[in-house]
């Protein structure tokens, strides 16, 4: 092999066992199993999980002992697994949908902007800054997968929901086979096709490489540089001693999911996505997936108000119009409506449960579950289907010992005409502060979306303070998801 020069061993000592790292980009392959990753997934409702108290659609009890709405009842399969952050308000002008899409994980669309950019289609306003999925990713050094399941609208395939620091959209896959193509059959062609015994030779005596040129350029230092030296070769034998007595996770071929068709059902093209982000999460391919859900359902079975089994969308308006905005005033229907949505939500809750429960068979190399080690966000760009962004449901399911589960937080609340002082309102993207004039409807929450995010962010150990614009992160009282 060639040797390093000195000049440029040291140079790279900086990260301490920096160069080992190079050489084995994930931290399972290292053998490093007695602390897990955390993995995140962000799973996106389009028109929101429904909870509306004017409906009845609301939570009830206390923070360990409360009742499910009747839409989210599918839950209780899992409900000690659960926290539901029950208000975090969202962006308050323009068009809900439009506006929300970029301020769902970002918390940084400008004041006042409804969007018309020549480089996005649509009517989407660019963020100021990056999504959470984004930040976590760069944090982790994996890359995010991207998933959409119909997640759109009339003008954009998906909707623009994640972006990077340089306000660009990074959008996923729109189908199963593509995402399928693009991630999938790499792993099956390289495991078809090992690398050749030369490779494996020279990765097998990396240890053994790296370490007799620490100790002979050790002889030839003396002070910092040795020091630092010696701090290395400690680091490089314990993780060497770590390889050697750690069961390596082993992905074959017959892990790998076969190709969906390629236009599967709705039901079976998510099921396609669970598969591909459990492969991910557990051979730590990714740390981090953000799934859109969308109006794909078309054919899911509901209960009207006189206990007749309905189907479907049954009136000649589209769904969005049709179901989602069910509170139609002075409409026979408008109860039939809710219900329909109801059972709607219902189908995708019963979709996560099922994920859930594989996630929870499934073995993590630290011996514990795939679960304990996930950490799935439910949210959407409004908290309801009738546009609501004063008070939206997010919430949050696995993640183990890091945070108490089997909780519902219920957001602090202001009154709209009687503030006290809290701030309700956002910033232009020139910087300058607009608190909102509105002073009418339900109460505001105290927490925002930027206040959910960064704590997400700082279970999977992103350092944060604040996340989104600065106006987003003026909440009076923190919310911390560890007590």
């Amino acid at each position: 092999m060639t040797r390093v020069n000195r000049r440029t061993f040291l140079k790279g000592l900086g990260a301490s066992a920096g160069l080992a790292s190079s050489f084995f980009g994930s931290r399972i392959a290292m053998g490093q199993t007695e602390e897990a990753p955390l993995r995140v997934m962000f799973v996106a409702l389009q028109h929101g999980w429904g909870v509306n108290p004017g409906f009845g659609r609301n939570f009830e009890g206390s923070e360990y002992n409360f009742t499910l709405p009747k839409q989210l009842q599918a839950f209780e399969a899992i409900k000690d697994q659960m926290v539901f952050i029950d208000g975090a308000r969202g962006t308050l002008w323009g068009n809900a949908h439009d506006v929300s899409y970029t301020d769902i994980l970002t918390a940084a669309t400008p004041w006042g902007e409804n969007g018309n950019d020549d480089n996005i289609p649509g009517p989407f306003p660019i963020p100021e800054g990056p999504s959470i999925d984004y930040v976590i990713a760069q944090h982790a050094n994996k890359p995010a997968l991207r998933l959409s399941a119909r997640y759109r609208s009339w003008v954009s395939t998906p909707h623009p929901m994640s972006w990077d620091d340089q306000k660009r959209v990074l959008y996923g896959f729109s189908t199963p086979t593509d995402a399928y193509d693009a991630i999938i059959e790499p792993m099956r062609s390289n495991l078809q096709n090992p690398p050749s015994p030369g490779k494996l030779a020279a990765r097998s005596n990396l240890f053994d490489y790296l370490g007799k040129d620490t100790e002979r350029l050790r002889k030839k230092v003396s002070g910092t540089e040795q020091r630092r030296l010696e701090d290395y070769l400690s680091g490089l034998n314990t993780l060497s001693e770590r390889l050697q007595q750690k069961e390596e996770l082993t992905l074959t071929v017959d892990d790998l999911p076969t190709r969906p068709t390629q236009s599967p059902a709705f039901d079976a093209s998510i099921d396609n996505y669970f598969d591909m982000i459990r492969l991910g999460f557990k051979f730590d391919t990714h740390r981090v997936a953000v799934l859109g859900f969308g109006e794909g359902l078309d054919d899911w079975t509901w209960i009207d108000k006189n206990g007749m089994m309905r189907s479907g969308n049954p009136w000649d308006e589209g769904f969005h119009h049709a179901v989602a905005h069910y509170n139609k005033q002075d409409d026979p229907d408008v109860e039939d409506r809710r219900n329909a949505y109801d059972y709607w939500v219902d189908w995708y809750a019963k979709k996560i449960v099922q994920f859930v429960q594989s996630l929870a068979s499934t073995p993590d190399v630290d011996g514990r579950s795939l679960l304990d080690n996930t950490l799935i966000v439910l949210t959407g760009e409004v908290g309801t289907g009738t546009h609501d962004t004063r008070n939206k449901l997010h919430t949050l399911i696995g993640g183990g010992d890091r945070l108490p589960r089997g909780r519902w937080i219920e957001s602090p609340k202001v009154e709209p005409r009687m503030r006290d002082g809290i701030f309700i309102g956002g910033q232009t993207r020139a910087g300058e502060v607009v608190e909102s004039g509105i002073n009418y409807g339900s109460p505001f929450s105290m927490w925002h979306t930027a206040d959910v995010l960064k704590a997400v962010g700082n279970l999977a150990g992103v350092p944060l303070t604040s996340f989104g614009l600065e106006t987003n992160n003026r909440s009076p009282i923190a919310l911390d998801l560890t007590t």
